[in-house]
């Protein structure tokens, strides 16, 4: 298996940076403060050469940015560790199987971590992990470090997603366009990357007249000519696959497009009203190129002339949009607790992966996943652990607060809750009892299941809770007597998990109430 080749080869940015705890810190220094209680001391990893130092830095400064403040000091532990134990000053082949030769088996998590770290040190392009080591690492399987749950066996800092993963992924997505907290350009991408798993170069090259909406047989069906990329002799834009989508990222990306247009016109002052050319604008728009652009004229020179790639947004711009979401993301992993980190070849995987756990042949998988042939798509065909996580009744109330699937804010009672004093508000069950009460003001059809993965939802401390979790748990066990698909059976696992963490957030607001009085009566 050939190792994944770095997304884009990154310029070292080693000055001040922002932790996702808020702290400023400056990443060419030694010591990295990264919230009120954990500092980062780089120790032994100041005296490597270069480029082995400079990689390590920019790999822990993207964590630092993307991760939890913990996460990221335990990596820079391991990584002192493995120095200090074989005493390299490279990361090199030979250093980590004698690392691993040297750990004890109960120790092999040490290992598992830093696996993680050095795929990701590769993936963003930063020089000093080479196509061999990531080679060596990813034949690797090493045991995690027991945590009292059921994990998977592939990594869950740099392997594919699970499906729940991915789920708390988009959910925070919609979320964060929703309140503007990411453009929605940023959003665009990601969920290109999401839906196509195709790469930067290929989504960056997209133009209006790709998107293609069809009338077959009285249905609508939605599809992407998408510009391929690494064919030998082949010109910008000169050769294309086709690839059906949903009508959700059909919208987003004619959404996204229309932007493109007002920013065309912005500059030029004009309305561009040819609609060929309007079709000839880059759905992902360079705004600094666009600058030059004075004329329509010129416009049409930038779009059509010798250099019809010049008003297309870079892949480094569009690196930088993704890198930004996972500064900002909530997501939590279900495996880990930890912040989902978001890259272009996670995504890629995923899909892949997903593709060959329902059961595609190799030449299938290499067409949708836009591979010439098929030797580079055994990583996804070939047979290896499944990557989700099992959800049942004693796991689940484990995997519950690591995901934080419960969006809502608790209440002691009605009367707590923001249109509390109007009974339509109140949620009721199967059961026809209330768990909670709605608090947005605007229409809502989705159902109470809905409720425990929406921000509006204000469950009761109180609300028979339990019930809605019996009732998707006997769900789930009769799908899976009936013989259903794995994807039918786990589709309500995200929402499990909702529950799950709603159960446990009012047990424990239950008991802090109930220490309350007896240290008011003591």
């Amino acid at each position: 298996m050939s190792a994944r080749a770095p997304e884009a080869r990154c310029e070292l940015r080693l000055t001040r940076s922002e932790s996702k705890d808020g702290y400023t810190f400056d990443a060419s220094q030694d010591t990295w403060q990264l919230n009120k209680d954990v500092t980062v001391s780089l120790g032994h990893a100041t005296e490597l050469p270069e480029p082995t130092q400079g990689g390590f830095r920019a790999t822990l400064q993207r964590y630092a940015e993307e991760m939890s403040a913990m996460h990221t000091f335990n990596m820079a532990q391991r990584f002192k560790q493995f120095l200090r134990d074989t005493g390299a000053t490279t990361v090199e082949p030979a250093a980590l199987l004698n690392w691993r030769a040297m750990l004890e088996e109960s120790d092999q998590y040490h290992l598992g971590a830093l696996k993680g770290f050095l795929i990701a040190w590769h993936d963003y392009g930063f020089e000093g992990v080479s196509n061999e080591v990531v080679d060596l690492l990813e034949g690797w399987r090493i045991k995690g470090n027991i945590k009292g749950a059921a994990v998977s066996s592939g990594c869950p800092d740099s392997g594919p997603y699970t499906d729940i993963e991915m789920s708390l992924i988009l959910e925070w997505a919609n979320r964060a366009v929703t309140t503007q907290a990411i453009p929605f350009r940023d959003y665009t991408y990601l969920l290109c990357l999401a839906m196509t798993a195709r790469r930067a170069v290929q989504l960056a090259a997209l133009r209006g007249k790709d998107l293609i909406r069809e009338n077959r047989d009285g249905a609508w069906l939605h599809r992407i000519v998408i510009p391929r990329a690494k064919q030998r002799g082949v010109g910008f834009r000169g050769e294309f696959r086709s690839l059906a989508v949903n009508e959700d990222l059909y919208l987003v990306l004619q959404g996204q497009h229309r932007r493109s247009i007002v920013t065309v016109e912005e500059q030029l002052g004009r309305s561009v009203m040819d609609d060929g050319l309007l079709q000839e604008i880059p759905i992902f728009i360079n705004g600094r190129a666009l600058m030059k652009v004075v004329s329509l004229e010129a416009l049409k020179e930038a779009l059509l002339g010798q250099r019809p790639d010049a008003l297309h947004e870079t892949t480094a711009a569009l690196g930088d949009a993704l890198r930004s979401c996972g500064r900002k993301s909530t997501a939590r992993s279900e495996r880990t607790g930890e912040f989902i980190r978001l890259t272009a070849t996670r995504f890629r995987h995923t899909r892949g992966t997903k593709l060959r756990r329902e059961g595609y042949g190799a030449f299938v998988v290499a067409e949708l996943m836009d591979h010439s042939d098929i030797q580079n798509v055994r990583v996804y065909t070939d047979n290896t652990p499944q990557e989700a996580v099992v959800i049942n009744q004693m796991i689940g109330p484990k995997l519950a607060p690591f995901a934080q699937a419960c969006m809502g804010t608790l209440v002691r009672s009605e009367r707590e809750a923001i249109r509390g004093d109007d009974p339509k508000s109140r949620v009721p069950n199967a059961e026809q009892h209330a768990v909670g009460t709605c608090g947005n003001y605007g229409f809502c059809a989705s159902g109470y299941r809905a409720c425990y993965t929406c921000r509006f939802f204000q469950p009761w401390v109180f609300g028979p809770h339990e019930e809605v979790l019996e009732e998707l748990y006997a769900e789930k066990a009769a799908a899976q007597a009936a013989g259903c698909a794995e994807e039918v059976v786990n589709a309500d696992d995200l929402l499990i998990l909702a529950v799950e963490h709603c159960v446990l957030r009012c047990q424990q607001m239950r008991a802090e109430d109930a220490l309350v009085v007896e240290q008011v009566r003591g």
